[in-house]
């Protein structure tokens, strides 16, 4: 698994220098903590809450951005954009674009978990 068009395996173990060990790690704790992540920001959402949505959308697209996963950091990004501008109207179509990105890459990511990272 050299490349998978949800996220680039290659790059995100080159931002850790190859360190496989701690990529492994990484994955098993986004994979644990993403979905209260998205969780939080569903509740934001559907208490309109716009502070705590942009908060929830900054802090997952934190955690995404070391997979480089440019779909679901898109996605987390026009999410967090709309909740500081106060957009909720469009929220709610751009948290179903975020949750379903998120949920392939987290796929792709206990794949790559439970099978190992190739040598």
């Amino acid at each position: 698994m050299d490349q998978d068009p949800i996220f680039s395996l290659e790059e995100a173990l080159a931002r850790l220098d190859d360190d496989r060990e701690t990529f492994q790690m990484i994955v098993k704790l986004f994979v644990e903590q993403g979905p209260k992540e998205l969780a939080e920001a569903r509740a934001a959402l559907d208490s309109r809450n716009a502070v705590d949505l942009a908060r929830s959308s900054h802090r997952l697209k934190g955690a995404i951005l070391q997979f480089c996963a440019p779909a679901v950091l898109q996605a987390c990004k026009d999410l967090e954009a709309a909740a500081i501008g106060g957009n909720l109207q469009d929220a709610g179509e751009l948290y179903a674009i975020l949750e379903r990105e998120l949920l392939r890459l987290m796929s792709a990511l206990r794949l790559v978990h439970s099978k190992g990272i190739p040598a």
